[in-house]
């Protein structure tokens, strides 16, 4: 066999092992969608407790796990930046109001992205809940408000006022993860919205950066996700 050959050969042993390897994580890629699905497939099997944390703390430990491992792959890889959380962010709130919303005894439909009317200038808002053909609310998810913390109020109202414009009848909701950056939901008249429109997970802590007992201390249960769920469904119940 010619060096050239013995070259050929040991480079396509190194592709084969390298194949094997990759297919490990690969299969950890595939292994979410049938984790997600799973557990979906079996919602009817258990009781989900609107007046517990449950679902509260099962969305933080997603979250907090998530952040570990984009910390850990940050040091890996020597990235300047973490890829970001935004996008999971919705993925994981739209997850758990499934879970609960779709429901047969509540009867919703829960959608990401989708554009409220089929016409130009349309709103998509991050999350929508609807009953047959009729929107019953929207959820605008975000991380932190600290990238626009002088005028997410005005970007949030006027979000409302297309919502409005759409279905007189909806309901609009703000969830944001955490108040660090940005200061929080301080104001009296934000205050007086808090569990109500406005909804904050976290207190002066970001997913990741801690343990997931120490992220417990810092929940923010006045405007836990299970209070955000119970007002759909009674938006849905008086619509």
């Amino acid at each position: 066999m010619s060096r050239l050959d013995q070259c050929r050969l040991r480079y396509s042993q190194i592709q084969m092992e390298l194949s094997d390897l990759e297919q490990a994580y690969l299969e950890s890629l595939k292994s979410q969608y049938l984790s997600l699905k799973s557990i979906l497939e079996v919602q009817h099997s258990f009781e989900i407790n609107l007046t517990s944390n449950e679902i509260t703390l099962c969305l933080l430990e997603r979250l907090n796990t998530y952040y570990e491992m984009q910390y850990a792959i940050k040091n890996l890889l020597r990235k300047r930046y973490i890829t970001a959380g935004a996008d999971y962010f919705v993925e994981s709130v739209a997850f758990f109001l499934k879970l609960v919303l779709e429901r047969p005894e509540i009867g919703l439909e829960i959608h990401s992205e989708r554009q409220v009317r089929r016409k130009r200038g349309s709103i998509r808002p991050d999350i929508s809940i609807w009953k047959n053909d009729e929107l019953i609310a929207i959820v605008e998810c975000k991380t932190q408000l600290g990238w626009n913390r002088g005028n997410w109020e005005e970007h949030f109202e006027a979000r409302k006022t297309q919502l409005i414009a759409e279905f007189s009848k909806a309901k609009a909701y703000l969830l944001v993860m955490t108040d660090l950056n940005w200061g929080g939901f301080k104001d009296e008249r934000h205050q007086a919205l808090l569990g109500k429109e406005y909804f904050c997970l976290l207190k002066g802590a970001w997913p990741g950066t801690t343990s997931f007992d120490e992220i417990k201390k810092n929940i923010f249960w006045e405007s836990c996700i299970e209070k955000l769920i119970v007002s759909i469904v009674d938006a849905a119940q008086n619509n």
